[in-house]
């Protein structure tokens, strides 16, 4: 009987520091992953789909996740096992991403034990995730590891070549929480310039708005008017000329609607 295994190539690192080690996440290797799986050679060899025929070094964790997928190409499972460590590891990543050790010096003992443990599975899982292979040889023919792309983050110009170090800029450079950047990373097409510019948008306009309610209540009580009048009608004054400010929209206020009036104006009950 013909064995079907002889028609997948050995994956061999060219490098000796690469020696059984997983193509997909850079662990120890200690299984083959077969692509395309066995039980599907035939379909790709009576149908001509494309397919890569490698036997590739894996870790156990790599072989299982990529068990049940049918995938006949390199690339396609490493992108696979990829989004499934993402998926298995997203907590520990995100306190990796979030913490720093020097961070968690002040933290009770129990909790900064928890932390400190996230921060070494995070960063080990993150860097399994972003493992780009290594190169290798298959029946004599050399193959240069492309199969994951360099991913580069902006952040209101500067670049990074990881999420990690984008976060901990943006962070500190605009003064915006972690936790708060990356949930408005995420609500925003995953893009920082958005996300640091609407955090700012919200608390000037937060700022603006203190500021707006504390003067008109002020001038509420001096001249004995409704307060919802007076901000209602120095939002109107600012919107129909955008040079106002504050005090000079409640300057405009006073000299048309309260000193040229003989009539006083009564505080609703």
């Amino acid at each position: 009987m013909h064995d079907e295994t002889e028609l997948y190539r050995l994956m061999s690192a060219l490098d000796a520091k690469n020696f059984n080690t997983c193509f997909y996440c850079g662990c120890i290797a200690t299984k083959y992953d077969l692509t395309p799986p066995i039980k599907y050679a035939a379909f790709y060899l009576n149908t001509r789909e494309e397919a890569d025929f490698y036997k590739v070094p894996a870790c156990r964790e790599c072989f299982d996740f990529l068990k049940y997928d049918k995938s006949g190409l390199l690339g396609q499972r490493v992108d696979v096992a990829k989004r499934m460590l993402a998926r298995k590891y997203k907590r520990a990543i995100r306190i990796y991403e979030v913490w720093d050790p020097d961070e968690i010096d002040d933290l009770a003992y129990q909790l900064k034990h928890c932390v400190n443990a996230g921060i070494v599975l995070g960063k080990e899982s993150y860097e399994r995730v972003t493992f780009k292979g290594f190169d290798f040889e298959a029946d004599g023919e050399k193959h240069s590891a492309h199969y994951v792309t360099n991913e580069v983050f902006s952040v209101l110009g500067e670049k990074f070549d990881n999420f990690r170090d984008a976060l901990d800029y943006g962070s500190k450079a605009y003064r915006i929480p972690k936790a708060k950047l990356i949930q408005m990373f995420t609500e925003h097409n995953n893009c920082f310039d958005t996300a640091i510019n609407i955090f700012h948008e919200k608390i000037t306009r937060k700022i603006y708005q203190k500021k707006l309610k504390d003067k008109c209540k002020n001038f509420s009580i001096e001249h004995k008017q409704n307060i919802k009048f007076v901000m209602r009608t120095v939002e109107i004054y600012c919107k129909q000329e955008q040079s106002l400010t504050i005090e000079t929209a409640l300057s405009k206020l006073y000299e048309e609607r309260i000193k040229k009036s003989s009539i006083p104006v009564l505080t609703p009950a």
